[in-house]
């Protein structure tokens, strides 16, 4: 009994080792039958995002054998003819349409054009054009998404939904060897991604700095959305909200061009593209574009222009603040839409100086002039809060009046040089000669004055009591006059009536002088 025990039991162990070899072997070998995961990360997390994945490439697979075989990955037969038409290098027609190594990254071919290669062939899938690919799956989340049961080949990921532009990308379930055993592999990609590309700035040619009554231009850039054969919701627009520093110069300003800023590039209103009346609340205009236009014109940068004059509330906001939006679908196939905002600040500057005496006390009353550096004497309209004065180049005033507290400020001016000249003195005080030359400058056109490049400086007897700072945007100084009594001290005097006194009492003394030496010569004689 014991020695049939101890057989059984060494029967046992080898149907163990046997049963271990035939699941080791199992697991070592491949069939086209067998299937991994796929996990997408670098999905936004606000919005859920649906990801597509259509197979491009085949894997082969012998049952038999349980082993790839020679060529192991081929072009799937729907996208073979389009492959071969525009990247005939990708492709060996003559062995079964096999992906050829150069597409892999090797070097031959870089990363850039293989990004082209999958634009393009993504752009020809969504529009159902030469390739007629049926999806393989989808999944939709928030942040990331896995694929389970992904046969084996190489898949082109795209995406619908969510607030940003995913660039394609590739995920592969493909078989690898080790030391001879074959094991299949999934696979975790990253998607790519950007917001809506939409941009503001002032037209070429302009700068960021102005001054009231400046006119601005505009330009807008955005590209058409590119969305899938068959979406139902063409959304696309450009809204413009202009702050209180500016006077919209109306519709009428409106261009709207593609491709480049050129006349023969222009697009029709009414047929590419409609302003909305009535406009959105809190917005300046809209710029809808027609379903059909954006149908046909998937990728196509678009230009808007438009102007708007500054006006006297510029100066009370240090940027003159104004956004754009970008208006897309983030379901073609619904009813959602989003929004992604740009902004374009400009900026405008001032000069504020308060009127003292010697002793730093304020004085009032005093006039003055403000030139630009042509030699224009620029024109004001004072602002409600006395001693405060807008730049208005439609106004017909030039003074400039210190009110009672000695304090006065310009402001909406441009960068530049001015010059401040004085042209009534306060009572009891002399008028100055000479001018105050201020330089106003911001090289990084931020809204901040700076400090190497603006300066206030006088010449002649106009004088410059104590520092000149800089406020963010203003220059800032004190201007000082000299009052009456000081400048008129007690001069010697000649030629007055004391001269005349004493010039007719020494005529008397020198008559006397003569009458009594005649007498005594007289006397002598006699």
């Amino acid at each position: 009994m014991k020695k049939k025990s101890k057989a059984a039991r060494v029967l046992a162990l080898c149907l163990a080792i046997v049963m271990i070899l035939s699941m080791s072997m199992t697991a070592f070998a491949v069939t086209s039958s067998d299937k991994e995961t796929i996990t997408v990360n670098g999905l936004e997390t606000e919005q859920s995002v649906t990801v597509h994945a259509y197979k491009i490439i085949d894997v082969n697979v012998d049952n038999a054998s349980e082993q790839p075989t020679y060529p192991m990955y081929t072009w799937a037969d729907e996208v073979a003819d389009w492959v071969a038409q525009h990247y005939p290098g990708y492709i060996d027609r003559n062995v079964d349409n096999a992906v050829k190594d150069i597409f892999g990254l090797d070097g031959t071919v870089t990363a850039d054009e293989q990004s082209g290669f999958l634009e393009s062939m993504a752009a020809t899938i969504r529009s159902g054009g030469e390739i007629h690919l049926s999806e393989a799956a989808q999944e939709t989340g928030k942040g990331s998404v896995t694929f389970a049961d992904m046969t084996m080949g190489e898949y082109i990921l795209l995406t619908t939904g969510g607030t940003r532009v995913y660039s394609p990308a590739t995920a592969e379930v493909i078989p690898v060897e080790n030391k001879g055993a074959w094991t299949v592999q999934s696979d975790e990609v990253d998607m790519k991604s950007e917001t809506p590309p939409i941009e503001k700035d002032v037209a070429e040619g302009e700068d960021d700095t102005v001054a009231i009554g400046d006119t601005v231009t505009y330009q807008i850039s955005a590209t058409v959305p590119d969305y899938p054969e068959g979406a139902t919701n063409l959304t696309f627009y450009i809204r413009d909200s202009l702050g209180e520093g500016f006077d919209y110069s109306g519709d009428n300003s409106i261009r709207v061009y593609e491709t480049s800023i050129s006349q023969d590039n222009l697009l029709t209103a009414g047929t590419d593209y409609r302003v909305a009346a009535p406009v959105p609340d809190g917005s300046t205009f809209q710029i809808n574009f027609t379903d059909t236009y954006v149908r046909g014109n998937p990728g196509v940068k678009i230009y808007v222009t438009y102007t708007a004059v500054v006006n006297e509330k510029a100066f009370v906001e240090d940027a003159l603040g104004n956004d754009a939006f970008l208006g897309l679908a983030n379901d073609p196939y619904g009813d959602d839409s989003y929004e992604t905002p740009t902004d374009k600040d400009v900026y405008t500057y001032g000069i504020q100086f308060d009127k003292v005496d010697k002793e730093g006390d304020a004085l009032s009353g005093a006039e003055f002039t403000l030139s630009a550096a042509d030699g224009r004497v620029l024109t004001f309209t004072e602002t409600s809060t006395g001693g405060i004065y807008d730049y208005d180049p439609d106004s017909g005033n030039t003074t400039l009046t210190v009110p009672q507290d000695g304090s006065l400020q310009v402001q909406g001016l441009d960068v530049g040089t001015y010059t401040l000249k004085e042209t009534k003195a306060p009572d009891n005080c002399v008028l100055p000669t000479g001018v105050i030359t201020i330089v106003l400058g911001d090289v990084d056109e931020d809204g901040r004055l700076d400090a190497g490049t603006s300066s206030a400086t006088a010449d002649g007897t106009a004088t410059i009591y104590g520092t000149v700072s800089l406020d963010t945007n203003k220059i800032t100084f004190d201007v000082q006059n000299i009052s009456s009594d000081e400048a008129g001290f007690n001069l010697p005097k000649t030629g007055g009536m004391g001269t005349l006194i004493f010039t007719i009492a020494g005529i008397i003394l020198m008559a006397g002088a003569v009458t009594m030496i005649t007498v005594i010569a007289r006397k002598k004689k006699a």
